[in-house]
Parts: structure tokens; sequence; C-alpha cells
């Protein structure tokens, strides 16, 4: 019997690793104040790790550049999905795509158009945005017939790497408005040092384009069902 030990301690301590594995998950993210802070903190983070801890499960997120952070949590099979995201129905494994399926909404993100004050941008349809050079962040979703006229060539955009750097084009008077999420863009004039000399000739237009619910994207697995049922379940 005592021969038998050190097989079944390892049997136990296989069973224990195999239960914390199951009781934590990894998701990327992108640095995107205040839903996400660089040292992974904010609003949408709090959320997520908030929701599968209700389910007993910890949450361990990195930040990546957006365009890494969409390819690791499609990709590789360390990452178990993606925060936070807009809805879209060409990535929705459950309708016709074949990306990732959503969780429920755990928050908001409302999306407009930043101008200078001076600038006589305005807008009620969006056939009167094709008046406009209009920036864009490479690799986000906008809104759905707004991104299908830029597709189609009716909007003429401009695609920067980030929301700071639209809004310095912007500021400058290189193009007459950018896309951007409310809160990000008060965040970035708040606290961006290059920004904060310029927040008062700027302004975030009346009109929204949308008001996107906040989303995880798992991946398109038995896993990745999974996680999201328990991540539902939390919230």
């Amino acid at each position: 019997m005592f021969k038998s030990m050190p097989v079944f301690a390892a049997a136990i301590a296989a069973i224990a690793t195999t239960t914390a594995q199951a009781e934590t998950v990894k998701l990327t993210t992108l640095e995107w104040p205040p839903y996400v802070n660089a040292d992974t903190t904010g609003s949408s983070t709090d959320a997520v790790k908030s929701a599968f801890a209700a389910s007993g499960v910890t949450a361990e997120v990195q930040v990546f550049p957006w365009n890494r952070a969409v390819n690791l949590a499609a990709k590789d099979p360390a990452w178990i999905g993606l925060y936070p995201e807009y809805y879209d129905a060409g990535a929705d494994a459950e309708k016709d795509g074949d990306r990732c399926v959503y969780s429920a909404p755990f928050g908001t993100s409302p999306v407009g158009f930043v101008h200078r004050k001076d600038n006589a941008f305005d807008w009620s349809s969006h056939e009167d945005l094709a008046n406009y050079r209009i920036g864009v962040v490479q690799g986000y979703i906008n809104e759905a017939k707004f991104d299908g006229m830029i597709a189609d060539g009716t909007l003429k955009v401009d695609e920067g790497p980030t929301d700071a750097s639209n809004v310095e084009k912007v500021a400058a008077g290189r193009m007459d408005a950018a896309v951007i999420d409310r809160n990000v863009f008060e965040n970035l004039v708040a606290t961006e040092p290059r920004l904060t000399d310029v927040a008062g000739e700027l302004t975030f237009h009346a009109t929204d384009l949308a008001n996107h619910n906040l989303l995880v994207c798992f991946e398109n697995s038995d896993q990745g069902h999974a996680a999201r049922d328990t991540f539902n379940a939390g919230l």
C-alpha cells in the first residue's frame, strides 16, 4: 500500500491542476481608457472579472495592440476570448459568422464624432457624412451603415492607428471629424498632455452615431461556449 502512495499523490495533483485550470480563463484586451487601462484596470475589466468571479472563476487578462488581441483570441487556444467588443454579425458564429460567440452585454459605448468648434461639421443622416473627411481607427467597428458606406466608397475616411492620433488630426484641422467613443474622448483630452492644450477647441457632436453594447467575444469552441455561459450566469 505504501508503494502506491506516490502514484496516488500524482493523481491527486493532476486532478487539482485540472480543477485550477478550469477555474481560470485568459482573455485578451486592448488599452482603451477609461474602459481598459495599460495595466488592465478599468471599468470593462472590472465588469468582466466581477462576472466571472460571481461564478467562481478567475479571469486573467492581458493588453495587446487591438489587431493582435483579435488574432490571439481567434487563433491561439491559450486565450478563450476578447473584450470589449461591439457586435459584428460577420463574426457571430451563431449567425452567419465564424469568429466567435458573443456574451450578454456588460456595458455600453456611446459612439459619435469629435470635431473642432470652428468647423461647420454637422449631420443628421448618414448621407450628410459624405461631405466630410472623417477619421476612423484601423480595425475598429464603427456602425453598420457607416462601415458599409466606407466599404462602397461613399465615405472618405482617414484610417489612423489610435483614437489619440485621430483627435490630434482633428485638432490640427487635417480632417473634419473622427469617430470615437464619448468616454474615450473625454478621457483623452483630460489626461493626454498633447491634447489637453487643445481640449477647448474640440467638441463632441450632439448626434451619436451608435450606442453599442460592450461584449466579450469568446472563441467558437466547446470551451468558448462554456466560458460564455459561465460569464453570462455571473452578470
